[in-house]
């Protein structure tokens, strides 16, 4: 079935934010900590590690992504498993989203909601056992 107007308009959007996205994590030097990268973006430290001394689960995710946009793989997977994991994922959203939205249908995918959801559970997966791993 062919897309509403608004939801082509949304996934064509997703498509262009997530080349932002990686054109920002371009411009990003990675912090050779492994974390705090997104400081460089005027953010401040993370705050549950400064809160309670833990990292967090993101921890190490911008850095993750400056490392994958560089080719380097594991540093990126190293920085943070699950940034990798979207990293990977982002990177096959950006063709699938524009050539859906141009095609005016989801390019094999039945359900949406479905699909999101079978990505979205094993990057919370990953996100929750590297930072149990990491306390």
């Amino acid at each position: 079935p062919s897309l509403t107007p608004l939801l082509r308009c949304l996934i064509a959007a997703g498509g262009l934010f997530l080349i932002a996205g990686f054109c920002l994590a371009f411009r990003l030097e990675p912090s050779p900590r492994g974390y705090g990268t997104h400081q460089q973006l005027g953010l401040p430290p993370c705050s549950i590690q400064f809160l309670f001394g833990i990292p967090c689960p993101s921890c190490g995710m911008t850095t993750s992504f400056a490392w994958y946009i560089r080719g380097q793989w594991g540093l990126a997977w190293h920085a943070n498993p699950a940034g990798f994991y979207l990293a990977v994922l982002c990177t096959l959203l950006i063709p699938w989203s524009l050539i859906s939205a141009a095609g005016n249908r989801l390019r094999g995918v039945r359900r949406l909601e479905l699909w999101g959801i079978g990505l979205l559970v094993p990057f919370v997966l990953i996100a929750v056992a590297q930072w149990l791993m990491r306390l």
